[in-house]
């Protein structure tokens, strides 16, 4: 029974490292979706100054500006929707990860419960085995005591 539990023990230590290697990772694709959305506004504000400037350039009649703020902004848009495509695709890495997280923290709980009834029941059992052996010591020690008391008995009714 305890090298069951010690097999127990490892697998549970097993689970518990499983379930810190989902949170790292949970962690790491939680990152990089803040990063990618980060990433989004700050080309989103390139975006607004890029317009702020091409109205300005607009209402000083520099065509030229106007047309490089225009080229500015079109560039963000390009990267804020090839940004939006990452982050879609981390968003569903993230919810994977999520998901493998909330299964290995459940599978270490479970495991870790299954540790806890086996190792209470191996205890309840030690002292179910502690008290038969005492319990025979005592009625060993009884039948002894009573042979001795009927032997003693015989002897005085003999003797009279």
């Amino acid at each position: 029974m305890a090298s069951r539990l010690d097999t127990l023990r490892r697998l549970a230590a097993l689970y518990v490292a499983v379930e810190e290697m989902h949170t790292t990772e949970l962690q790491r694709v939680t990152a990089a979706v803040l990063r990618t959305k980060n990433a989004m506004e700050s080309e989103r504000e390139a975006m607004r100054s890029a317009r702020l400037e091409g109205h300005g350039a607009l209402a000083e009649g520099e065509h030229v500006n106007w047309v490089m703020s225009r080229v500015r902004q079109e560039s963000a848009a390009r990267r804020v929707e090839k940004l939006e495509e990452i982050r879609l695709h981390r968003e569903e890495l993230l919810h994977r990860a999520q998901e493998q997280y909330v299964a290995s923290r459940l599978k270490r709980e479970q495991i870790e419960r299954v540790f806890d009834d086996i190792e209470e029941r191996i205890e309840i059992e030690e002292g179910r085995r502690a008290q038969a052996v005492s319990d025979d010591r005592f009625l060993a020690r009884k039948r002894w005591t009573d042979s001795r008391e009927r032997i003693r008995r015989d002897r005085q009714i003999k003797a009279s």
